[in-house]
């Protein structure tokens, strides 16, 4: 899931501004306009389109059971539909200019019980019969009128292209994604001699065996993680993906270039130490929309692809 990745608790602000941000994003040809809860009120949705679209958001205080989530949804749905079909929210709504509403969207971070499903329906088929019993006194709501339940993986784009704007506070958060720890020791694949072999020429001469091992281990974990991230990143996040690739392989030539040029080993692990300051500042100034702890994972598994790939060019 999208939100997995989102560093912090969402509530019900954090929730509602997201939400306001994908829609104006998507509707923007539609002419999506929020509607503020100020003075006489936000008529009982959060924004509407000049296509009949309007949209109420709710996100859970605290984390719920799943029949207590189906619960509280439930009963938002039901008050936020009572509104609708109130006729003092009929006034407010003519008054914004709001076309015949023809899609009427509850926008929640999730839903786990198939029942909000089936309320909707029941919501919707609730509308229907009042709007064919007096079509005169419910002329703001169409004939076609539908419920629709939105999540938040339904605005994946949105919600990616929200964090890369920076057009909210939260960050995109890594730590979500595991990798199955590997036995290297076990392992006589090429990237882990290429790993060893360079971790041995910034370390020098090794005193104890033990360090060693845990610093080849460390950079071997990261760079079966990092193959993982990047995955996630092409597939799910793809404007954010190639923010990072880019970066990468533009600085990749630097690296190569910085460390074949240099012939005194001595020298190994200072320049060693400099590139990884500097990249670190260099995916701070590009992707600032990840968390700090994200920032220092995408370094270390990058660097670890370097050691891997013999990027590094680290004499001993």
């Amino acid at each position: 899931m999208i939100l997995d990745f989102y560093e912090g608790k969402l509530d019900g602000d954090s929730w509602e501004e997201l939400c306001q941000s994908c829609y104006r994003i998507r509707y923007q040809s539609e002419h999506y306009m929020e509607v503020p809860a100020i003075q006489e009120g936000d008529a009982g949705i959060e924004g509407f389109t000049q296509n009949g679209i309007v949209n109420q958001c709710y996100c859970p205080e605290r984390e719920y059971s799943d029949d207590e989530l189906y619960a509280h949804q439930r009963d938002k749905m039901t008050k936020d539909i009572n509104k609708l079909l109130s006729l003092d929210y009929k006034k407010r709504l003519k008054e914004l200019g709001v076309p015949p509403i023809k899609e009427w969207h509850f926008v929640i971070p999730y839903y786990k019980d198939s029942r909000i499903i089936q309320h909707a329906a029941s919501k919707k088929k609730e509308v229907i019969n009042k709007k064919k019993a007096n079509p005169t006194l419910y002329d703001y709501i169409d004939d076609k009128f539908i419920i629709v339940i939105k999540q938040a993986e339904d605005f994946r784009f949105e919600i990616t292209r929200t964090i890369r704007k920076s057009l909210t506070d939260t960050k995109l958060d890594l730590s979500g994604i595991e990798a199955q720890r590997p036995d290297w020791l076990n392992c006589d694949s090429e990237k882990v001699k290429n790993i060893k072999r360079k971790v041995e020429a910034v370390m020098g001469t090794i005193s104890v065996e033990e360090d060693f091992n845990e610093v080849v281990d460390l950079y071997i974990d990261s760079y079966i993680k990092g193959m993982e991230i990047m995955k996630t990143l092409r597939v799910s996040y793809a404007e954010i993906y190639e923010d990072v690739y880019r970066l990468e392989q533009a600085y990749k030539k630097q690296v190569k270039m910085k460390t074949m040029m240099n012939t005194d080993k001595t020298m190994n692990s200072d320049i060693f130490n400099e590139i990884l300051k500097d990249f670190e500042q260099q995916l701070k100034d590009t992707c600032g929309y990840f968390s700090a702890a994200s920032i220092l994972e995408l370094k270390t598994d990058i660097i670890s692809t370097w050691l891997a790939d013999c990027s590094m060019q680290f004499r001993k």
